[in-house]
């Protein structure tokens, strides 16, 4: 079922009703992602996210043959840093209860749509545009929205930490 398509017929634009869709699926995978790794990976992956991407930012050009290649690096490091990362450092959400679960969804939200943004930044606009809006690609790159996407999570973690830590 093209639920892009259902929300056109309910009246909504086609630019609006891909950018609610978009905006739903990431809750989904928000949800189920922060699900799977619960409280004791999430912080953890969100280090590791940053440290891929400075790794794969500092990679000379004529080592990366194009941007699937970056991206799958990018992953395979997010990846073997989050099997490894219990050597290097243990982060976790403390809490309970259902306001814990929303820090974790809120948590995991902004980490999903990090990651987007860091794949769109990567991708080229033509190939990127494909697959979600101008507008949403727009959210996700352009200008200061990547630095942004990557600033929320810290700032979030920052205010979090500093009121359930008392």
């Amino acid at each position: 079922m093209n639920f892009s398509l259902l929300l056109s017929k309910l009246g909504l634009s086609q630019k609006l009703s891909q950018d609610v869709t978009l905006i739903l699926i990431i809750a989904l995978i928000s949800f189920v992602y922060g699900m799977l790794l619960g409280k004791y990976k999430i912080m953890t992956v969100l280090i590791n996210i940053y440290v891929s991407l400075a790794l794969i930012s500092v990679i000379p050009a004529e080592f990366m043959i194009d941007y699937n290649s970056r991206l799958m690096l990018f992953f395979a490091l997010v990846a073997g840093l989050t099997l490894v990362s219990k050597r290097f450092f243990d982060l976790s959400m403390s809490g309970s209860g259902s306001y814990f679960l929303l820090r974790v969804f809120l948590m995991s939200f902004l980490q999903v749509a990090l990651v987007l943004s860091i794949i769109f930044s990567i991708v080229p606009k033509k190939i990127a545009v494909d697959y979600i809006s101008l507008d949403a690609y727009g959210y996700l790159t352009a200008g200061w929205m990547p630095v942004i996407w990557m600033a929320l999570p810290l700032v979030y973690m920052f205010f979090v930490y500093k009121r359930f830590n008392r």
